[in-house]
């Protein structure tokens, strides 16, 4: 029963974000060309830069940013994209200037008991999949030092019992 639910809410996912943002294809240059809504001479870059004034709730008092590899990051819950804003960001940071004023991701850090470290990553999702289908290594991130307490608000009882 529960993997038939699963597959329901992927099946809805694909249909329903298929339907709003439209199918999304990368050239060999790794430039988007998605059905977009913008008007002609419109600048989809500049809805990525204005996000750079944008503050967590999580993070609001976190200056620090790292540069986290990709591939440490654990994000449990699949997202839904919109492949719009996805090309947008990818323009974005391929602009050296630009990329800049895209913000940090925040990715919730907690220490195991036995010194492993695990980064939990709920938010960011159209930043993370722009960076992970440029092929960037890492991602800036402010890092919310956490406890297994806070993963299960997200996660409930699917949340580890421990880390080691």
């Amino acid at each position: 029963m529960l993997n038939s639910l699963r597959r329901a809410r992927q099946v809805f996912r694909s249909e329903f974000t298929h339907s709003v943002c439209g199918p999304a294809v990368l050239d060999s240059a790794n430039h988007c060309s998605a059905s977009s809504s913008k008007a002609p001479g419109e600048d989809n870059s500049a809805k990525s830069v204005n996000m750079a004034t944008e503050r967590s709730v999580h993070s609001a008092n976190i200056d620090e940013v790292h540069d986290v590899p990709i591939e440490a990051i654990i994000r449990p819950l699949a997202p839904v994209l919109d492949d719009n804003k996805v090309c947008s960001l990818m323009d974005t940071l391929k602009n050296s200037d630009a990329s800049e004023k895209v913000p940090p991701i925040d990715i919730l850090w907690i220490k195991g008991t036995e010194g492993g470290n695990y980064f939990y990553s709920f938010g960011g999702c159209h930043r993370f999949e722009a960076h992970k289908r440029l092929g960037l290594k890492t991602i800036k991130a402010k890092l919310v030092e956490s406890t297994l307490f806070d993963l299960q608000h997200y996660l409930g009882s699917s949340a580890p019992k421990h880390l080691v």
